[in-house]
C-alpha cells in the first residue's frame, strides 16, 4: 500500500468521524434546547420560579438564561471557575462534590444544599435540569418538594438542620472524599469507614482509640481535609477499624476511633446497613455531630445527623 494511499485512508477516516461528530453535536444541542423550552413553559404554566440546572450538562450556558425572565436559577457545579463571570449576577450557584453523581443524587443533594442556603423554601416545589456527567447534554427534567418528596424533611423540623455544618466547604470536601472512597477503594478493595464532623470535644466522651492514634502529634496543615496530599493518608487509615474525627475547621483530629454512644430511642436505622450505620446513627442522635458513613458492602454514602439519614449518595 502506497503512502498516498495510507494518507488518503487516514483523511478519509478523519472527515467521516468529523461529519458524524457534526451530525451528532446538533442534533444533542437541539434535543437540550427543546428541553429547557419545555421547562421553562412548565414552570409558568405551574407557577414554579426555583430553577435548578447541572450546569456539567450544559453545552451552552447562554441559551438557558436567555429564557429567564422572572424565575431564579441555580446552578449546580462541581468547579464554580467554569461559570462565565458574566452570567453570575443573574443567577445562583452551587457547589457540588466533584465525584461524579448519578441525577437522582444530583437532585437530591442539589436541592438540600440550596435549601440550606435559604436559596429555596423546604417546602417549595422547583424544577430540576439535568443530563448525564460529561455528556453536556441535557435529558432530563424532574418536579420535585423536599418537604413532600424527602423521607426525612417529612420526619424532622427543618429548624434542626444544621446549617452551618452542612453549608460549610468542610462538609462538602468530605463528601467528596467519602464519594471518592467508596468509588475507588483501596488497591482493589472497598473501603468501608465513617467521618465525624463537628465540635469534638463536646462527644469526646463517647470517643475510645481502638489503636494509637496516628494523627497525634503531626502539624495541623498536614492532617487538614482540603489538602490533596492529604487523601492518600486518608485512604491508607480508612483501612483501619473506626472513625476519622474532624473538627470544624477541617482538622483531621482522631482516625481508628470507636464510636461508643449510649443507645437512643432517636437513631433510626436504615434496613441492610450493619454496626458502622449503627453506630453513626447513635452517635448523631446524642450529640450535634454530623456522620457520613462509607458502605464497605454497596459503596454507598450516607449522612446522618439527629439519628437520622438525611442524604443517601450512591455512586456511580
Amino acid at each position: 500500500m502506497s503512502q498516498d494511499t495510507i494518507n488518503y485512508n487516514v483523511s478519509y477516516s478523519m472527515i467521516a468521524k468529523s461529519n458524524q461528530k457534526a451530525k451528532t453535536q446538533p442534533s444533542e444541542n437541539r434535543e437540550s434546547r427543546l428541553l429547557v423550552n419545555h421547562c421553562f413553559d412548565l414552570a409558568r404554566q405551574l407557577g414554579i420560579s426555583k430553577i435548578l440546572v447541572f450546569a456539567e450538562s450544559v453545552l451552552d450556558q447562554r441559551y438557558i438564561l436567555g429564557n429567564k425572565e422572572q424565575e431564579t436559577i441555580i446552578l449546580l457545579t462541581k468547579n464554580k471557575a467554569k461559570i462565565r463571570e458574566e452570567f453570575l449576577p443573574h443567577c445562583s450557584v452551587l457547589s457540588l462534590p466533584g465525584q461524579d453523581l448519578s441525577r437522582s443524587d444530583q437532585f437530591q443533594l442539589g436541592l438540600l444544599k440550596a435549601v440550606l442556603h435559604n436559596m429555596v423554601e423546604h417546602d417549595e416545589t422547583v424544577l430540576c435540569i439535568t443530563g448525564l456527567v460529561g455528556s453536556l447534554r441535557l435529558d432530563n427534567l424532574l418536579i420535585t418538594n423536599l418537604l413532600r418528596d424527602n423521607k426525612w424533611f417529612q420526619k424532622h423540623a427543618y429548624e434542626k438542620v444544621p446549617k452551618e455544618i452542612l453549608r460549610s466547604q468542610e462538609f462538602n470536601r468530605l463528601l467528596d472524599i467519602a464519594l471518592r472512597l467508596a468509588s475507588q477503594g483501596r488497591e482493589g478493595k472497598k473501603i468501608g469507614t465513617i467521618f465525624v464532623l463537628g465540635d469534638y470535644l463536646k462527644y469526646d466522651k463517647y470517643l475510645n482509640q481502638l489503636i494509637l492514634n496516628p494523627c497525634k502529634g503531626h502539624p495541623k496543615k498536614n492532617r487538614n481535609i482540603h489538602d490533596n496530599d492529604f487523601f492518600e493518608t486518608i485512604r491508607e487509615f480508612a483501612a483501619l477499624d473506626g472513625a476519622f474525627i474532624i473538627d470544624n475547621s477541617g482538622i483531621v483530629v482522631k482516625a481508628g476511633a470507636y464510636l461508643n454512644p449510649p443507645v437512643s430511642e432517636k437513631a433510626s436505622m436504615l434496613k441492610g446497613f450493619g454496626a458502622r450505620h449503627a453506630a453513626a446513627a447513635s452517635l448523631t442522635a446524642v450529640t450535634q455531630a454530623l456522620a457520613i458513613a462509607v458502605s464497605e458492602s454497596s459503596s454507598s454514602v450516607v449522612v446522618f445527623f439527629d439519628g437520622s439519614p438525611i442524604l443517601q449518595l450512591n455512586r456511580r
